[in-house]
């Protein structure tokens, strides 16, 4: 499996704190059957402004590390960007990171942020020449139940992302995440999904997921959409094609 958003850089956002959560973070993604990473970062104004040599300095460490733990475990550059006035002039001055140095970008936005300024934001990212891979779409309110406009985006040339856990069955009581779980089945329902990615932060709370996922979908959607949404769209993307 390939993973294309996750939080695996020590102590520059707020997934793990130190070079161990990074360290348990990789064991568990390769235990799971996760290959190859690509580490996303926070990068967002106002909140998440670690210096870009320092994210850079600290992913080569995590890239030695996991050669460590398995030869066969690959970590990429990255990042998540939050979308926000100055994001335009920095990916175009190319001052924030791509994905794995393709012309693909993972974008995030507000939970409310309204369909008009997401539509708006990816088009002036379209029209950089850049392919936005939109992240975690099942958070945003905008798009609930909405098939339509989640097709428009993909239609404009996007592409989408949900989390694992968002796959996950919620839990009778107690689940706060149930409702994302219930519009990323509604999209996954309505094939309007290229991704599922981990998100991973930690252990304790935002742990990977991926293979848990992997099984719900297999079951659910069989192995060929499963191996679609968790390896042969991200080689097509690492590749730089459109899929």
């Amino acid at each position: 499996m390939i993973d294309i958003h996750s939080h695996i850089v020590f102590d520059v956002d707020d997934g793990p704190k130190n070079i161990e959560e990074t360290k348990s973070l990789l064991e568990e993604s390769y235990r799971q059957g996760v290959r190859t990473i690509i580490s996303t970062s926070h990068r967002r104004k106002g909140m998440f402004e670690t210096p870009e040599e320092q994210i850079s300095s600290h992913f080569q460490l995590v890239k030695e590390l996991a050669e460590l733990i398995a030869p066969d475990l690959t970590v990429l550059y990255g990042a998540e960007i939050y979308y926000s006035s100055d994001v335009l002039e920095k990916l175009e001055k190319g001052l924030l990171p791509s994905l794995a140095g393709t012309q693909y970008v993972l974008i995030e936005f507000s939970m409310a942020t309204p369909y008009k300024e997401i539509h708006a934001a990816l088009g002036n990212i379209l029209r950089l020449g850049l392919t936005p891979v939109v992240a975690h779409i099942e958070r945003y309110h905008c798009l609930e139940q909405d098939e339509k406009k989640v097709q428009e985006l993909i239609d404009m040339g996007c592409y989408t992302q949900i989390n694992s856990s968002s796959v996950l069955k919620p839990r009778l009581f107690g689940d706060t995440d149930k409702f994302m779980k219930k519009r990323a089945h509604f999209f996954l329902e309505k094939d309007l999904v290229h991704f599922v990615a981990s998100d991973m932060h930690n252990l304790s709370k935002r742990p990977p997921y991926m293979r848990e996922a992997f099984d719900v979908i297999e079951k659910k959607y069989g192995p060929q959409r499963a191996a679609a949404l968790f390896q042969s769209n991200q080689e097509l993307l690492l590749e730089d094609e459109l899929i």
